[in-house]
């Protein structure tokens, strides 16, 4: 991940409109036409990190009473404990920005109407895993709808690994930066690799994903991750790249789906994610872009609900994700050859029956000349 402080003329009052022009990721998931439908109104997105910087501006007012769980300084999770990059503070700008500072030219997330829960797990400007799986089976036994884990890890933890499945089964949707180490080894972090987690990579301006991505076949999701302007302590603003800047798009958008459809459960908004989203590189899946970058506005167009009880998996509208019409397909042969043994039988049958019949008939009357 790499940030830098965005420069004194995108953060000047003077600039009007500079911050938000600088939203690149907005016009490329069409953020326009996707509050036509939905803000995230009454939905609640847990941060999982380094605490949020509740009195930014753009933030202001989004943010709902969290909790540490690391004994730092981020308190109840409130304050950002910048000695951890700000991830919290960075992603609850994506997701909840409000675009209020500067007289309405700040920054805006894609779902403004939602709330952010800012659940602090770093210590000395690390992250702990213990905290990290305290904080998540807090998140889901509070309220939060959508859980962004901003920070990962090398190895799972049991607990971590407890607490992703405790949040699978509370019907949380649980979203993970996929790592930033694609051209260093490729290892696979966590919890974005732990299964029920939709893993998200990072793509640039012009939908390519970026060199540094982790990779391969964990990978759910792409979406903006490049040169992203967000949130940060002393009510200023950063440009980063990496998957942390991609994950609260996901999960942004995940806010924008269960605030339009209450009803939906998780897995019907992951589905739904997939099945509306941009295909990239290889048929099917592909292990740099997962099945495509995410499409909130076609995804909220999309009116039909996924199956309620069905896993997420791959898009239903592509041919590599087609079982059932396979099956029909075979099945329909399967029916012709039962209907033509069946054909058969009956002749045999009918045979058999006229020659039974032909033996019990009693000799007829003749008369010789």
């Amino acid at each position: 991940m790499t940030l830098a402080l965005a420069t004194p003329a995108a953060a000047s009052e003077s600039d009007s409109g500079g911050l938000h022009e600088s939203e690149w990721a907005l016009t490329a998931l069409k953020a326009e036409r996707a509050w036509t439908f939905s803000k995230g109104a009454g939905v609640t997105v847990a941060v999982v990190g380094s605490g949020v910087e509740a009195r930014h501006p753009d933030l202001r007012g989004r943010i709902v009473p969290g909790k540490d769980f690391a004994g730092s300084a981020s308190g109840a999770g409130t304050r950002d404990d910048g000695r951890a990059a700000e991830q919290a503070t960075h992603a609850a700008g994506i997701i909840v920005g409000t675009g209020r500072n500067y007289r309405g030219d700040g920054v805006f997330g894609l779902a403004p109407e939602a709330r952010v829960m800012p659940l602090g797990v770093c210590r000395d400007g690390r992250p702990l895993a213990d905290a990290t799986a305290r904080a998540i089976r807090h998140a889901a036994s509070n309220g939060a709808h959508i859980i962004d884990v901003a920070v990962s890890f090398k190895r799972p933890t049991p607990a971590l690994k407890a607490a992703v499945k405790y949040a699978v089964s509370q019907d949380a949707v649980v979203v993970a930066g996929a790592g930033d180490n694609g051209k260093d080894g490729n290892r696979p972090t966590y919890p974005a690799s732990l299964p029920g987690v939709v893993a998200v990579v990072a793509t640039d301006k012009k939908g390519a994903v970026w060199t540094s991505s982790h990779h391969g076949g964990k990978i759910i999701l792409a979406a903006p991750g490049v040169s992203i302007l967000t949130t940060s302590g002393n009510n200023t603003y950063w440009t980063g790249d990496g998957t942390a800047f991609a994950a609260p798009w996901v999960a942004a958008g995940a806010a924008l789906l269960r605030s339009e459809h209450p009803r939906w459960n998780a897995n019907q908004v992951i589905q739904k994610l997939i099945d509306t989203a941009d295909r990239k590189g290889s048929a099917g899946h592909d292990p740099r872009y997962g099945y495509g970058a995410i499409a909130p506005a076609q995804a909220l167009a999309d009116r039909a609900a996924p199956p309620a009880s069905a896993e997420p998996s791959a898009p239903r509208s592509h041919p590599a994700a087609k079982p059932a019409a396979a099956s029909k397909t075979e099945g329909d042969e399967s029916a012709l050859v039962t209907i033509g043994v069946v054909a058969g039988v009956l002749v045999v049958l009918a045979v058999l029956a006229v020659v039974l019949i032909s033996r019990r008939r009693p000799p007829g009357n003749s008369h010789n000349g």
